[in-house]
């Protein structure tokens, strides 16, 4: 009895550490499959798929009229080709331009519902993507907000906002007449972070925004981290 006794115990022993031994198998097949670097570059540079990150919902008392549509905000000459009347200068009141970047320029309409007048911030890491890019790469780059905008709106009427932006697709076409474009997630992209962190408490970096584009552009196009030079560079903005 004492030896069949042992032998039951072997079993359950055995059987026990061929569980365990399963189960650390799968848990790493599974995070092969599925590590977090693949779905942090979704979206990024010439990776398909859609960008990563936070969900980001407007405030209950904003409303988006009409379409986001892409732009070139200082065009001196008229492109011919497109033949609508938005955003192009001659809409109905003036468009203000807020935050920093180089070839994303967003134009949105903001009504504001509520009686009295309003702020609206959208916060630093908020991707904007083009329209056509839900199942393939699209045609328009997506647009980086890399500091926290805040547009002010008036009481229960309308704010005109440019919105520039940074590139997350080198190859892909500028913000042009014809983008249209909705708000994506705020990234979870450890690099563009990074970025964001630094940059949230300085002032806009206007005349820096190339420098800043060849960072973005070496994280998102050319898979690199940032470097001591850049994050030093960065770093001393005012």
């Amino acid at each position: 009895m004492k030896n069949k006794n042992l032998f039951l115990i072997g079993l359950v022993l055995v059987f026990a550490i061929f569980a365990t031994s399963c189960k650390k198998d799968t848990n790493s097949n599974n995070n092969q499959d599925n590590p977090k670097s693949v779905s942090s570059v979704s979206g990024l540079g010439s990776h398909p798929g859609y960008p990563s990150g936070t969900n980001f919902q407007l405030p209950k008392n904003v409303k988006i009229i009409g379409s986001i549509r892409g732009g070139m905000p200082y065009a001196k000459v008229v492109d011919k080709s497109y033949k609508g009347s938005f955003p192009y200068n001659k809409a109905p009141k003036s468009w203000i331009t807020y935050g920093t970047g180089t070839y994303v320029n967003l134009y949105v309409m903001f009504y504001n519902t509520l009686p009295t007048p309003a702020t609206l911030t959208l916060p630093g890491g908020l991707i904007f993507c083009d329209s056509l890019d839900v199942d393939s790469m699209g045609q328009y780059q997506k647009g980086f907000i890399l500091q926290d905008v805040h547009i002010q709106l008036p009481a229960q009427d309308t704010a005109f906002a440019c919105i520039q932006a940074y590139c997350l697709n080198h190859t892909l076409m500028p913000s042009s007449y014809g983008a249209i474009y909705f708000m994506g997630p705020v990234t979870n992209n450890v690099e563009l972070n990074t970025m964001v962190g630094i940059m949230s408490p300085k002032q806009y970096p206007y005349g820096e925004e190339y420098n800043i584009q060849t960072i973005v552009w070496n994280v998102t196009d050319y898979g690199l981290t940032m470097t001591p030079a850049e994050i030093s560079y960065m770093n001393a903005l005012p």
